[in-house]
């Protein structure tokens, strides 16, 4: 381990030799600023608003023209100089705080030289900024991150590329509690904060894919990735109590932009990315953007590979600087094998060579899936915005597995089962509607949030398998290969589920610079099986939150939350009928800060989140062999984390997280299980992840960089029976950049797991025969051509 501690603090500290000191801030007088690049028009309004100057200008003038970012602390004056900087317009101060917008005099000037501090756009298709300043995920409202009472973490494109992550996991290590599920292959699902989520939602939008599964969710359209720690059934309806992970795309942008990347690496890998981006009419009004993917790799897993193919078309018609309009798909057809591991033999996994496989060389499926959708926005004054998103997903899928139920008292024999789908459905039909407005009470401002949302999710297909299957000698393993069905088996499925929401939030400024974020959430939620067997409940969830910014660079900040969670629904009550849903209560405080211009950023947050309404077996034995069960479980999940991302020194990027949790599940009807760990929930966790672009003339285009993923022991079931070790996994990269005319050429390579570690990320977390294998050395190259 010291040897791992040498190294770490070796790749954290190779940049300093190079960086150089960045430029210094403007005076403490002046405002604040936090602006995003934007269109003009926008800009302009939030200034005016912020700084409470009149601005007058004609829209015309300032339309198609894009605003740069704004960031550090200027008067009105000289923000309105820097966003009109390049524009060819002026700002004239007709009175004491009222400006009118004109076009510039055409007289030539020597203008003395000027640093511009502040951070560029990180939407910017050639960013290189760790840091994202803004979210919407917690508030559905762009809110400042040093204003926002609650922990929310965000992964920007420009680390996805400098790591080459081509899946949510890789990218979701760059945040603190947020642990990687065993999905097998083809289920995508992360553990937050101690509980497991199987929902990502897509510009707040739900997705499930623990019932649509359709493989890894495909990154090439992702502009960022926001995670916001803890319940947010306040914004966004039912979902697991520990956090949510929203899903940024990418948009159309008005400079065109074109990317070609290709990228190749061990096990066969071979994959292709096309980003693309302009006006499609002369005063680029009328956007597009088309982000392509072909990916096909095998594994070091025997019998398993995947493949897909994925385009995302997106439109978008800006009718005017109040109203837009935009259309958008993604479509993704392909296949992919699953994989359950290895069993544990003792209180470890079995010590098999990591490329054997316990399944069968048939198991796998193919899919299609499609999600398509607009969303509008109209502006009715500068105070007040509607929102509407509608969208439509579909996938169709056929698959069989060969899966593991249980190892025998031997600990060689791995009895399996046989089972599969034909013509597996999934149709969700989602709607939302926001009205935001911004209003002064005796000087105190408010942003008022009034929404509601609508979700339809249909599930209907036909269910096959057989459970005598023939089992296999995990040492000596002879593969059937044969599928054998039992029509006995076979069984029709169906499942539709109802619900509606109803919410409203304030974001209240009072004096002293003290923001108090206050809502509640009314839900009405229906689930009906194909039997018509039913479960009905609706529920009010408040939240509210408090945070004190004593200077711009420092927050304190508290929230409690409730959460209405997950429908019990493999179970009965006494009634016959499923049991209430799952409930959560958050406790959370914290401290953020900013750095170098706001460039770097670090939160420090304890929370404490339980979690009520599990279901367990009835204390009645024989009821409890009827699947009778009571809402008597509770599980607490609390602990510290911590995370740091931004440009230390000119240059130099880090983002790097730790965590600590203490988990315990309080209450059950299983004494064997009481006081226990939940799965899959290290102690201890971290990332660090830096690079450093050489800024001196000789090196430029040059980057380095590295890092290191470190998890502690878990348990892998609640009964604690078997843990997976500890493990610490070593990441270096390297590119090249270089300019060839209007085009820019980047090489780089990445080498994953560096010392080739042998390591087990998670377990399936209900029994002791699925445990996911690391993935061993692997080599990433790619070269990518921008214009």
């Amino acid at each position: 381990m010291q040897h791992y501690l040498s190294i770490m603090i070796l790749i954290l500290l190779l940049p300093v030799a190079h960086a150089q000191t960045g430029a210094a801030g403007s005076t403490s007088t002046a405002i604040n600023w936090h602006l995003s690049a934007q269109p003009l028009s926008t800009a302009l309004q939030q200034l005016a608003e912020h700084s409470n100057t009149s601005i007058m200008f004609d829209a015309a003038t300032v339309r198609n023209i894009q605003a740069p970012s704004l960031r550090g602390q200027y008067t009105p004056q000289e923000a309105l100089g820097k966003l009109l900087s390049g524009s060819g317009l002026q700002a004239e101060e007709t009175a004491p705080g009222r400006f009118s917008i004109v076009q510039a005099a055409t007289t030539v000037q020597q203008l003395p030289e000027m640093t511009v501090t502040g951070a560029p756009d990180p939407d910017s298709p050639y960013s290189t900024q760790y840091k994202v300043p803004d979210t919407t995920t917690a508030t559905r409202t762009k809110t400042p991150i040093m204003e926002t009472p609650m922990s929310i973490q965000v992964v920007p494109k420009s680390a996805m590329n400098d790591q080459q992550a081509i899946t949510l996991q890789q990218a979701l290590n760059n945040v603190s509690g947020v642990f990687h599920g065993v999905g097998q292959g083809g289920v995508e699902y992360f553990n937050v904060r101690g509980f497991n989520t199987w929902d990502y939602y897509r510009e707040g939008v739900r997705f499930t894919s623990a019932l649509t599964q359709t493989g890894y969710r495909e990154v090439a359209n992702l502009e960022r990735i926001e995670v916001l720690k803890g319940p947010a059934s306040i914004l966004y309806g039912r979902i697991e109590p520990g956090g949510m992970v929203n899903l940024v795309p990418k948009t159309p942008q008005a400079t065109p932009y074109y990317s070609l990347q290709q990228q190749f690496g061990s096990y066969n890998l071979f994959r292709t990315t096309l980003d693309a981006t302009g006006g499609l009419n002369h005063d680029s009004s009328l956007l597009y953007r088309l982000n392509f993917a072909y990916e096909d790799k095998g594994s070091f897993r025997q019998f398993v590979d995947n493949h897909h193919f994925f385009v995302a078309p997106v439109v978008q018609w800006r009718i005017s600087d109040r109203t837009q309009i935009t259309a958008e798909m993604e479509y993704k057809t392909g296949k992919y094998t699953n994989d359950y591991g290895f069993p544990a033999i003792g209180n470890r996994p079995a010590n098999l060579p990591i490329n054997r496989s316990l399944g069968e060389p048939f198991s796998g499926a193919k899919y299609d899936e499609i999600m398509a959708g607009f969303n509008w926005s109209h502006a009715f004054n500068d105070n007040w915005e509607i929102k509407h998103r509608f969208y439509l997903q579909r996938t169709d899928e056929d698959g069989h597995v060969a899966f593991p139920t249980a190892l025998r008292a031997d600990n060689r024999t791995l009895d399996r089962s046989y089972s599969g789908y034909r013509n597996n459905k999934v149709e969700t039909y989602t709607t939302n509607v926001d009205l935001t407005g911004h209003i002064d009470t005796w000087g105190i401002k408010h942003t008022l949030l009034m929404g509601g949302d609508y979700f339809n999710y249909r599930n209907y297909g036909l269910f096959f398998g057989n459970s005598n299957f023939p089992s296999i000698d995990i040492f000596n393993p002879v593969h059937s290969g044969t599928p054998v069905r039992d029509p006995a088996n076979d069984s029709p499925y169906g499942r539709r589920d109802d619900w509606f929401g109803l919410y409203f939030q304030d974001q209240i400024k009072l004096p002293y610079n003290v923001h108090v974020l206050a809502g509640f959430r009314y839900d009405n939620a229906e689930i009906k099986n194909i039997s018509g067997r039913k479960s009905a409940q609706d529920k009010i969830s408040p939240r509210v939150g408090v945070l004190w910014q004593p200077i711009p660079a420092l927050s304190f900040y508290g929230n409690y939350i409730e959460n209405f969670g997950a429908p019990n629904l493999g179970v009965s009550g006494l009634d016959g009928q499923p049991p209430a849903a799952e409930t959560a209560q958050q406790w959370e405080a914290g401290i953020k800060t900013e750095f170098f211009d706001g460039r770097f950023s670090a939160t420090l947050a304890w929370f404490q989140l339980t979690k009520q309404n599990i279901a367990t077996p009835h204390p009645d034995p024989q009821l409890a062999l009827q699947r009778i069960s009571v809402l008597t479980g509770e599980a607490r999940n609390q602990g510290v984390e911590f995370d740091i991302t931004g440009e230390i020194l000119p240059g130099w990027n880090v983002i790097a997280n730790y965590t600590f949790i203490d988990s315990e599940i309080t209450k059950t009807n299983n004494n064997m299980q009481l006081g226990n760990r939940f799965p899959n929930v290290p102690e201890h966790a971290g990332n660090i992840w830096t690079t450093y672009a050489f800024q001196n003339e000789t090196l430029r285009g040059l980057k380095i960089g590295g890092g290191v993923t470190l998890r502690g022991k878990r348990e892998g079931n609640p009964e604690n029976d078997f843990q997976m070790p500890g493990y610490a996994v070593f990441n270096l990269m390297t590119s090249y950049a270089m300019k060839m005319g209007k085009t820019r050429v980047t090489a780089q390579l990445n080498v994953n797991n560096l010392f080739n570690e042998e390591y087990f990320p998670g377990s399936g977390g209900f029994n002791r025969a699925r445990i996911f294998v690391g993935t061993p050395r692997v080599f990433l190259g790619s070269l990518r051509v921008e214009y």
